[in-house]
């Protein structure tokens, strides 16, 4: 077996493992985190009461999704240890997204701290980007071209919610809108489970 059949092999074995939804469930989770501390906020709870509601709420989906990683997906694929060069670019995908989230995290203080800025559309640029790089990163590192397509749609969720809010005048727009995202991403994930149970049977003992 030369290289190149070696890594192709590797890589199916690899891109196997996130066939389950695991990926979407995590993004799914991400944007209930979002969303759900917006639609709280904006329903008379403070913001650290909104976090704090959202919270266990969003705990119990990430702790169903480990056990849901550990006790279906690697049972019926098993463990698997990979090449050396993907595992350095694994670990470089941590890069990115760390440095990204300073960085907005540096501009999101300098638009909440500017008047002009914080109202200006050029305040929902940070929420554009952060996920479009953070998903970017994902998709190269992790050999995953639909992770471009999730950072798209991520990144979009909050220009639109913000443009529906206008129309619909409503202040629970924006985070049904995210929210809305969240059950979609849930949705996929459910849905690639059900499809990953049916192609791979729990091994016989």
């Amino acid at each position: 077996m030369d290289t190149s059949d070696q890594k192709q092999i590797e890589r199916r074995v690899f891109t196997s493992f996130f066939q389950a939804g695991i990926v979407e469930a995590f993004t799914g989770i991400i944007l209930v985190q979002l969303g759900l501390p917006a639609l709280f906020s904006r329903s008379g709870f403070g913001d650290l009461e909104s976090a704090l509601l959202a919270l266990p709420i969003a705990l119990v989906l990430l702790i169903g999704v480990f056990l849901v990683r550990k006790f279906v997906i690697v049972r019926r694929l098993g463990h698997v240890k990979f090449l050396p060069e993907r595992r350095r670019r694994i670990s470089k995908l941590i890069i990115v997204p760390t440095l990204t989230l300073i960085a907005g995290a540096i501009v999101g203080y300098v638009f909440t701290e500017n008047a002009p800025l914080r109202h200006a559309f050029v305040a929902q640029i940070p929420f554009i980007l952060i996920p479009i790089i953070v998903f970017g990163a994902a998709a190269y590192f992790l050999d995953m071209k639909r992770l471009y397509v999730y950072g798209a749609i991520v990144g979009l969720v909050f220009p639109v919610g913000k443009y529906l809010e206008t129309v619909i005048v409503s202040p629970n727009t924006l985070p049904a809108t995210i929210l809305f995202a969240s059950f979609v991403f849930l949705g996929i994930a459910i849905t690639s489970l059900v499809a990953f149970l049916r192609k791979h049977h729990e091994p016989e003992v």
